[in-house]
């Protein structure tokens, strides 16, 4: 059997709304689909899937899973989400890898804001040098 890439992440919410307003607003994700039961949004290599909490699956945002998604000016993309939404949770900090800002959805999922060091972009499939 042979994998492919990894193509979707789906997160169970509370409210479709809500959590479409935020992925498509404040994160500004270009959305796919929308419907009561299954909302879709374009996070460029990968697609989010937002799934309503029922029998089946259940919103638990504690249990190890977080979205991280790249950018290439931290500084512009922290401001937008201020404009946007007003709630950066922790950074921006400074780490070895680069920088990163925590942000949580509205069911406490953590998004993480990446910026990577020019030195390991390749290695994330970035683009040498943004903009590039």
């Amino acid at each position: 059997m042979m994998f492919g890439k990894l193509g979707l992440v789906m997160v169970v919410v509370r409210d479709m709304e809500r959590s479409v307003a935020f992925y498509r607003d404040v994160l500004g994700l270009k959305l796919l689909i929308q419907q009561p039961n299954w909302s879709q949004l374009d996070a460029g290599n990968v697609l989010i899937g937002l799934h309503p909490d029922g029998d089946e699956v259940k919103v638990s945002p504690t249990t190890g899973m977080s979205i991280g998604i790249y950018v290439d000016d931290m500084d512009k993309a922290v401001a937008e989400i201020r404009k946007r939404y007003g709630k950066i949770a922790i950074g921006p900090r400074q780490d070895p890898f680069g920088r990163w800002a925590l942000v949580f959805d509205p069911d406490g999922y953590s998004v993480q804001i990446i910026e990577m060091a020019r030195n390991l972009r390749a290695q994330h499939k970035l683009p040498p040098e943004p903009g590039q």
